[in-house]
């Protein structure tokens, strides 16, 4: 771990290069969401202070391995999610257009979850999260 006067930084062995504010966190280009290339924050929460947890690396690895998987299994439960919540109805393909990937979050605990910008629901967005090992749909504060 390193600190400058405004930035602390470690090079974890599985995250790469993170900066800490808040949370480590750092940007990485995507190509499972509508393979446009587009850039989400990869983000270790952490309290002040704290490192990167055993559980953290193991969710990290798990996500680059299942993530594609984890979005083809999970789109048809988005669109059930919002027709049922939102009573909207948009095709499989639509929900590529109406959501925008922002965040993957790993919580201490080992549970991830991709966060969304969603046109549907600005203030609160959507997730698909992984909780106790079951995927779920929901907003970004169910899974928060």
């Amino acid at each position: 771990m390193t600190k400058d006067a405004n930035t602390i930084t470690l090079d974890d062995p599985i995250f790469g290069k993170m900066a800490y504010k808040h949370s480590w966190y750092r940007k990485q280009r995507t190509h499972w969401w509508k393979n446009a290339g587009l850039d989400v924050q990869i983000t270790a929460h952490a309290y002040s202070g704290e490192g990167i947890s055993d559980q953290q690396r193991a969710a990290f690895s798990e996500y680059q391995k299942i993530i594609e998987d984890v979005i083809k299994t999970s789109i048809p439960n988005v669109v059930e999610h919002i027709k049922t919540n939102y009573n909207k109805t948009y095709t499989k393909e639509e929900i590529f257009d109406a959501l925008t990937p922002r965040n993957v979050l790993f919580m201490e605990n080992g549970d991830w979850g991709v966060l969304f910008d969603a046109d549907i629901d600005i203030e609160h967005g959507i997730a698909i999260y992984k909780e106790k090992g079951t995927f779920k749909v929901g907003s970004q504060d169910e899974f928060l």
